[in-house]
């Protein structure tokens, strides 16, 4: 696999998070794929869950920059919110095989994410 479709699979992976649009997903995470955070664990249909309940706060992605060494790619973006955390810089370390993404490794700020958490639990509160 090139360096090129490396980065085209890490871009379209962060922007279609950052679009909303999951669709794409289903064809470029891998159905074993291994997605670690703060020490947790995720199966890829409990990190497309943990996916769709940051949504509702998440405004854009911002891809700053993708480097590429071997079969991985590190993806540095900002996450553009509508909360008081406004935007939090967040770095996710990608293993393709096989053109598709079989491990990933979210790392970020944790303090400055979390007025993301308070927000959305705060919305989900207030529509019940």
């Amino acid at each position: 696999m090139t360096t090129t479709d490396l980065q085209a699979i890490a871009r379209g992976y962060v922007d279609a998070v950052g679009t909303h649009d999951l669709r794409p997903l289903d064809d470029l995470l891998d159905d074993a794929l291994t997605a670690r955070f703060a020490g947790a664990v995720s199966t890829k249909a409990e990190w497309l869950t943990a996916l769709e309940r940051l949504l509702p706060a998440l405004v854009r992605n911002d891809i700053r920059d993708v480097f590429v060494a071997g079969d991985r790619a590190c993806v540095v973006y900002d996450f553009v919110t509508d909360t008081p955390a406004g935007t939090v810089r967040c770095v996710e370390l990608l293993t393709v095989h096989d053109g598709r993404i079989s491990d990933i490794e979210l790392v970020l700020d944790r303090v400055a994410f979390a007025p993301v958490n308070t927000a959305l639990a705060e919305r989900a509160a207030a529509s019940n």
